[in-house]
């Protein structure tokens, strides 16, 4: 079964049209500034919304940005049911005879900017799933709906409790696992395994030591200088370009 939260706002034009697109989830009501001149990219949102049968209800500018959080919503705003968390089983048996699955897991990413960018990645770097830890990870709020750019609506979105008994499962499953590390083995040498699973840490900390144990192979992205590191989410990204590249 598949756990739901309270309801949701998703802000933002792109967001909101791949929402409505997507269609994996009922889109309650859609907010538009009030005695405004739409742009044609709201206009379109406005007509897919009609088309999905979505109440429309202009607002105030003021009270939108309140509703945003000083957000940038782009002059829509969209009230939505829960976003669908999947358990670890009913992925898995989704996953069932695709030998060449990725998966990405986040240990204990806060940044809801860092998170969302991680997400748009996944999805445009051919990765399935998500699997973000109930305790001490951001969670998926407006922000990361916006930064996300969609890539949720596509995206299966799995919560777990502990992520070092979920990878266990994985291992289980025969994934193999990677877990990005600065003293990790550079991806220029890697020849990846798969299904497989990539591991990203916090942003301050990186991985914990715990997970570390419970990855095949702890894996790092060569720099040169000029900055300490990359933060998660570019690092991220390198990576996921990495192993999906490298699928034969």
């Amino acid at each position: 079964m598949e756990r739901i939260d309270k309801e949701q706002l998703i802000f933002g034009i792109h967001p909101i049209r791949e929402a409505l697109k997507g269609r994996k989830r009922q889109i309650l009501q859609l907010y538009i500034v009030e005695n405004k001149k739409q742009s044609k990219a709201v206009e379109d949102v406005i007509r897919l919304a009609k088309t999905n049968n979505v109440k429309i209800k202009s607002m105030e500018e003021r009270l939108m940005n309140n509703l945003a959080g000083g957000a940038n919503h782009q002059g829509v705003i969209a009230r939505a049911e829960p976003l669908k968390l999947m358990r670890l089983t009913n992925a898995l048996y989704e996953s069932t005879g695709n030998k060449k699955d990725l998966w990405l897991a986040i240990d204990e990413v806060t940044d809801p900017q860092n998170l969302g960018s991680m997400l748009r990645s996944a999805a445009c770097l051919g990765f399935s799933t998500v699997i973000l830890p109930q305790r001490r990870s951001v969670g998926i709020t407006g922000t990361v709906h916006k930064v996300a750019c969609g890539a949720l609506e596509t995206l299966r979105i799995v919560e777990v409790t502990n992520l070092t008994t979920a990878l266990l499962d994985l291992k289980d499953e025969g994934f193999w696992i990677y877990g990005a590390d600065m003293a990790g083995k550079s991806i220029k040498e890697m020849d990846y395994a798969y299904p497989a699973v990539l591991v990203i840490g916090s942003e301050g900390t990186g991985l914990r030591l715990k997970t570390k144990e419970h990855c095949d192979e702890v894996i790092s992205i060569p720099q040169q200088g000029g900055v300490s590191s990359l933060n998660a989410a570019a690092a991220g990204a390198i990576i996921m370009y990495d192993m999906f590249s490298k699928i034969k």
